[in-house]
């Protein structure tokens, strides 16, 4: 009977801890800033060099409006020299993150033992112990540089449907006997490190779910709402629209207003993406969407 209500008390305690932080996260959820540089921001910008510099010009302004999170969609994998000094650059005062890339092509490039052991740290992801035959064939990451400065380094990836549409988002990428954690996923789980939470697959059940970190130790507190879709467990994407500026914008303006603690996105690579109802739509939005459907799938 005592152990009974000790777990109730138990239960009740958690519940209430837990209940305040789900709700604000829910009033914040929408606080997602989308910043593409379209093919006018990237002339202005310049190439190589000159670009970076933009960059983290850009990215300073960013930073005084005081962000919960930055993340580029980036992989920097084309060096244009001066890694250690952009490195240093760009994630100066508040650390960034950004991607690498997994592709088909079914080369290794930069996949070093000095990176292979930053896997479980700066980069999300970990040795999967056999290797897979639908995974990607092929690697290539920036430079170790960037990689140790960073935040975080993930695999942002999105699939398509029977349709050429993307409709769900998906919590991890495969290469070889390696997985490593969709971009999506680092993004809310950085933002989340506040709360004392974070979201992953659960191995034992095969689901996403939310969890709470407390002194190092980790606990469940549910799944999130999600499909099995061609033998993976999928979270259908809440397409929404987001407040953005293009690169040259946020590089021009003298003075920008935005309240502190919005996500944001900085997409390199404006492309069209097909999604529901075969509307087109920028990457950066479906980016934003994921991270979007990924804290309302928390609070609810």
């Amino acid at each position: 009977m005592v152990k009974y209500i000790l777990l109730c008390i138990s239960i009740i305690s958690c519940n209430y801890y837990i209940d305040p932080k789900l709700e604000e996260i829910s009033n914040q959820k929408e606080k997602i800033i989308l910043v593409d540089i379209d093919a006018e921001s990237d002339e202005y910008m310049g190439e190589r060099k000159k670009f970076r510099d933009s960059l983290i010009k850009m990215v300073d302004k960013i930073k005084k409006l005081r962000p919960s999170v930055i993340y580029l969609n980036n992989s920097f994998i084309n060096s244009s020299g001066g890694e250690k000094e952009f490195a240093a650059e760009l994630n100066r005062n508040m650390a960034t993150i950004s991607a690498f890339e997994l592709n088909d092509s079914g080369e290794e490039i930069n996949f070093t033992e000095d990176i292979k052991n930053q896997i479980g740290k700066t980069i999300k992801g970990r040795f999967y112990g056999r290797a897979d035959n639908y995974g990607f064939t092929g690697i290539n990451f920036p430079s170790i540089e960037i990689i140790k400065k960073s935040k975080a380094i993930c695999s942002s990836k999105y699939y398509i449907n029977d349709s050429n549409e993307v409709e769900f988002v998906y919590s991890l990428n495969r290469y070889k006997n390696y997985e490593f954690e969709n971009c999506p996923f680092t993004v809310v789980n950085e933002y989340l490190i506040s709360y004392g939470l974070k979201i992953a697959l659960d191995k034992i059940e095969g689901k996403v779910a939310l969890y709470s970190i407390n002194n190092g130790k980790i606990k469940k507190i549910k799944n999130l709402n999600q499909i099995f879709e061609k033998k993976y467990n999928a979270i259908p994407i809440k397409f929404k629209t987001f407040r953005k500026f293009t690169g040259k914008e946020i590089l021009e303006k003298k003075e920008i207003k935005i309240d502190p603690g919005y996500i944001y996105i900085i997409n390199t690579l404006d492309i069209p993406v097909k999604v529901k109802y075969s509307k087109m739509i920028s990457n950066s939005e479906v980016f934003g969407s994921m991270v979007y459907t990924l804290l309302d799938s928390i609070t609810r």
